[in-house]
């Protein structure tokens, strides 16, 4: 059975019917009246814009289209004297009056509630990805940063005057990396040759006594540029293979190994 309804009780529903979420009878009632009100689907495709709008990620809303929405919602629609369409009743008719009003007042705050939580929904949707996707892009950013800026410190201190450059080589020559250490006793390892560990591992590095090895910190399964910080005490560099994070006296064999300036 058709639904029949009046202007107003039609420019209701537009925002429903732009989701597509009426029931049948109302939704054949709004498209019966679309084609005579220009206004009303101008309306429609407003909403939809918005629609697509939420439903693409990577666009923003145009500017001022947040606040245009909220004050049409506050606002009491213009005045208007337009003819009935044509399969609407007259509206000084009692026919059919009652039971279309008594219809639309039932149901639509429940329509424009879910239109708005899907709304809201889809706005989460779409910020909590652009969040994430942001702060991915952020600590990528960081760590780009701070690698470089460790590239730098290292730059620098081997081209200070007094710094010494050490060469940790493994004992059987299949690995070589290389550290630079100033007169303050600060120092920089450059480590990206070393191979890729497997999850769970980490190189550790070691000042060598020469009566034992004090750990100067886990580098991770792929470190590139490092620093540390010496004191007069070590005599050398050792780098060793271990369990994450670490360990604080290590019974692994040294995998590359540097002397000391005196």
């Amino acid at each position: 059975m058709r639904t029949e309804l009046r202007h107003g009780e039609i420019e209701e529903l537009l925002g429903v019917f732009a989701l597509d979420a009426l029931e049948p009878d109302e939704r054949d009632a709004v498209d019966q009246h679309l084609p005579t009100c220009a206004r009303c689907r101008a309306e429609v495709e407003e909403h939809r814009e918005v629609a697509a709008l939420l439903a693409h990620t990577g666009a923003d809303a145009p500017e001022g289209l947040w606040d245009r929405i909220s004050a049409s919602l506050e606002a009491e629609p213009p005045e208007l004297h337009l003819p009935p369409a044509p399969f609407l009743p007259r509206t000084d008719s009692p026919v059919g009056d009652a039971p279309a009003t008594a219809f639309a007042r039932r149901s639509w705050q429940t329509r424009v509630a879910a239109t708005v939580v899907s709304a809201a929904a889809a706005v989460i949707v779409v910020l909590g990805v652009q969040m994430a996707s942001q702060d991915e892009r952020l600590d990528e950013m960081a760590q780009v940063l701070a690698l470089d800026a460790l590239e730098r410190a290292y730059q620098a201190a081997e081209g200070t005057s007094g710094s010494e450059i050490v060469e940790m080589k493994s004992f059987d020559g299949s690995m070589d990396t290389q550290a630079v250490v100033t007169t303050e006793g600060r120092g920089y390892l450059r480590a990206a040759n070393l191979p890729v560990l497997d999850e769970g591992r980490t190189y550790q590095l070691w000042g060598d006594t020469g009566a034992e090895r004090v750990s100067l910190g886990p580098l991770g399964a792929n470190p590139e540029v490092v620093s540390f910080e010496l004191s007069e005490q070590y005599v050398g560099l050792a780098i060793t293979e271990e369990a994450e994070p670490g360990v604080i006296v290590s019974d692994q064999p040294i995998l590359a190994y540097g002397q000391l300036p005196e």
